[in-house]
């Protein structure tokens, strides 16, 4: 004799999968299951169709049912009558199932829209608080801020804004609050990122959000607790305002989608943003793999030009490039040598007349705007709409598309990067390694307006020339 023990759910609506049963029907499969004993059929499964179906698989293996609550003829007999009571007791366990889970997804829904807490995992940065009624009589739960993860979520925030990586923010937990995994390490960087994108960070209640599916992106505003009203439904203290949290959301999301970021184990691309070529064009980083005389292969870093491959043949007529090392050095040697009180003092001005010119998200509005004009213009090489002369004209288009771009995008570092407390340049200078590759980047803006490279073969310093930030 043995035992199936199956402590999932057996309704039509249960997401788990039951282990106990799945292995009880291979083995009644490969016939090693003589006869089966259980409390009531209605504990076996509650989809009516799948009831009978399985009963109709036992009958053929040769399974005898044994039920504490049902007839054994029933179950053992393949007659009309037997198979009308038992497909009728069948169907109206589904129909009961169906009933409490829409009395449940109905308490649910009130609890939502009241703004209290309907069950499930807490969510990190809260804890369920006591049972309360408002002023409408409704009672329940309501979640309250967890004294250590709210204020983790908090710091979270700002060192986003910081230029902080998600790495960064798990050792920091692991470091100030203790908050780790099960195994004592930094928390995984994706489960920070699922929380920091959250609209519960904003207060929102969430709602049958559906299960994530690979290759299937979601809005999860589009999953909130609403009111009557349709308005959202502020269920518990907010860690941040909602301008501040689609910051966050958007800063995540570039860092996750973006084509430039550096992969694992490649080189940190310093200057990307900031070297141009004579044409007007950005340098960007390329890895290649050289062959010396003696056939062994090395990993090669260079800033290219990619104005013809982007734009077409004959927009740069240079095609420059330099090493990545030899560029990365020389700017850096003319950063550090720059770096003094009234130069730091003269980049904070600037960024906070930059912060005073618009907001946050006037500036995001204006810059997909400009990249959404920049795409469709060079969507347009190559077809039948500009011939001949006009191909000139397409490409200043782009060009002047393209300038948008960057000042805005300039602009919008200018108004997300936070101000970093730097004492004094050698402080900055002994932190350098330790910063991260953003970071690095928002502080060679601050001083530096853009880097001219020119094709020629020349020594570094002759080849690079640095324009600062007046």
């Amino acid at each position: 004799m043995g035992e199936y023990i199956d402590n999932d759910s057996a309704s039509k609506s249960a997401v788990k999968t039951r282990k106990g049963w799945r292995q009880l029907n291979q083995d009644i499969q490969v016939g090693q299951v003589p006869a089966l004993a259980f409390w009531k059929l209605d504990r076996t499964n509650r989809i009516a169709a799948r009831i009978m179906e399985w009963i109709a698989q036992c009958q053929q293996a040769g399974v005898y049912l044994v039920s504490h609550q049902d007839s054994a003829s029933e179950l053992n007999t393949a007659t009309a009558g037997a198979k009308l009571v038992t497909g009728i007791k069948a169907l109206l366990a589904e129909v009961e199932t169906d009933s409490m889970s829409e009395r449940q997804l109905a308490s649910k829904r009130h609890l939502a829209e009241a703004g209290f807490f309907h069950g499930g995992t807490v969510p990190f940065g809260w804890s369920a608080g006591p049972r309360v009624v408002d002023e409408l009589g409704r009672s329940g739960r309501r979640l309250v801020p967890h004294p250590v993860e709210h204020p983790a979520l908090r710091d979270a925030v700002d060192m986003v804004l910081a230029g902080k990586s998600l790495a960064q923010i798990g050792r920091f937990w692991q470091d100030r609050y203790g908050i780790t995994t099960a195994k004592g390490g930094p928390v995984w960087e994706s489960t920070i990122y699922r929380s920091l994108v959250s609209p519960r960070m904003i207060g929102y209640r969430m709602r049958q959000v559906p299960e994530h599916q690979r290759g299937v992106k979601i809005d999860l505003l589009d999953y909130i607790a609403r009111d009557g009203s349709g308005e959202p439904v502020i269920a518990q203290e907010p860690v941040c305002d909602r301008a501040t949290w689609l910051r966050v959301r958007g800063l995540l999301e570039q860092a996750k989608t973006s084509k430039t970021r550096r992969p694992w184990g490649s080189h940190e691309w310093l200057l990307t943003g900031l070297l141009h070529c004579q044409c007007g064009s950005r340098l960007y980083g390329l890895q290649k793999y050289r062959t010396k005389a003696s056939g062994e292969k090395v990993k090669a870093y260079e800033y290219r030009c990619q104005a013809n491959r982007v734009r077409g043949p004959g927009n740069c007529s240079g095609g420059c490039t330099v090493n990545a090392a030899n560029a990365e050095a020389f700017v850096l040697g003319w950063f550090f040598s720059q770096i003094t009180d009234d130069a730091l003092a003269r980049a904070r001005a600037r960024r906070r007349a930059a912060r005073s010119d618009a907001g946050i998200i006037e500036v995001l509005a204006q810059l997909d705007e400009a990249k959404a004009e920049r795409d469709v213009l060079v969507g347009k090489q190559g077809t039948g709409e500009y011939r001949g002369a006009m191909v000139t004209v397409l490409l200043s288009l782009i060009e002047d598309a393209q300038t948008r771009v960057d000042a805005l995008q300039r602009r919008l570092d200018a108004l997300e990067l936070d101000e970093v407390p730097i004492e004094d340049g050698p402080s900055l200078i002994a932190s350098w390694q330790e910063r991260d590759i953003k970071e690095k980047r928002a502080y060679l803006r601050r001083l530096i307006h853009r880097v001219d490279a020119l094709p020629v073969k020349a020594p570094i310093e002759e080849r690079l020339r640095i324009v600062p930030i007046e």
